[in-house]
């Protein structure tokens, strides 16, 4: 049953996992006590949309551990409560459960979500000095896409270049972003740039190397009306023989039809 909760979370069909869980309930004797079955529920719940149903299925359990605070955390953030996020911390580490990397992704995704700037960088700070988790790529990750969010595009690219670790280019396109949007072009270009070298590095590995960082360029400078630049990338383009992917959506029918190509 969990395997099945899990297909319809990561589907969003809300309807089949309602079905299961109502069929737990009637065939699951202190099915509240199950931590998995339990877990599951949460995470069905919030991921199809529903998060109130999913807090009702929280509290109701009677064993609950990292996974289940977690699976909470991960879909008040997913549904923008940041702060009902930010306080379950607290009543998680009040009831003797310590968070681990993946709570703390969750909950400075919620941050992220709202532009809870002090807060996100007050609790990156926390994870090693008090909790003992070491952050990794992806809380870094989150804390770039919150500082480029909120316009902080110097501290993000501070942020960027200070790393323990190696950035990706997954962070700096999460800046380059940022700088179109609050029209940065002078470190739009330098990111650019920067994402440009990163695709030449890895040429030799990839057989054509991808459109959207030079399109990403390519935008930064039309939307400073920087045209002979946008011909320069362009031209780049046709010269490494880099074709502009065509963008695609697919929706789904009440008859669950699906329609690709829209």
């Amino acid at each position: 049953m969990v395997c099945v909760l899990s297909a319809a979370a990561q589907l969003g069909v809300l309807e089949t996992g309602a079905c299961v869980h109502g069929y737990v309930e009637k065939t699951m004797p202190a099915s509240d006590r199950d931590v998995f079955m339990g877990t599951g529920l949460v995470d069905m719940y919030s991921k199809c949309g529903s998060v109130d149903c999913a807090l009702t299925v929280f509290k109701r359990m009677k064993q609950r551990n990292v996974l289940t605070w977690t699976a909470m955390a991960t879909g008040l953030a997913i549904h923008g409560k940041a702060n009902e996020a930010l306080k379950l911390l607290d009543v998680m580490k009040a009831n003797g459960t310590n968070p681990n990397a993946v709570t703390f992704t969750s909950l400075l995704t919620a941050c992220c979500h709202v532009g809870l700037v002090d807060e996100g960088l007050h609790l990156f700070h926390l994870m090693k000095s008090k909790f003992g988790v070491t952050p990794q790529m992806q809380h870094y990750g989150c804390i770039v896409d919150l500082l480029s969010r909120s316009g902080h595009l110097n501290e993000a690219y501070d942020c960027i270049v200070t790393m323990p670790v190696e950035p990706d280019a997954v962070l700096w396109r999460s800046l380059l972003s940022a700088c179109n949007v609050h029209g940065d072009v002078s470190m739009g270009e330098k990111v650019g740039k920067k994402l440009l070298r990163i695709q030449l590095a890895q040429s030799s590995t990839d057989a054509t190397p991808k459109s959207e960082d030079y399109v990403a360029l390519s935008n930064i400078y039309a939307h400073a009306e920087k045209w002979d630049a946008v011909e320069m990338v362009r031209e780049e383009m046709k010269v490494m023989r880099i074709e502009n992917k065509a963008g695609s959506s697919s929706v789904q029918t009440t008859s669950n039809h699906v329609l690709d190509g829209l």
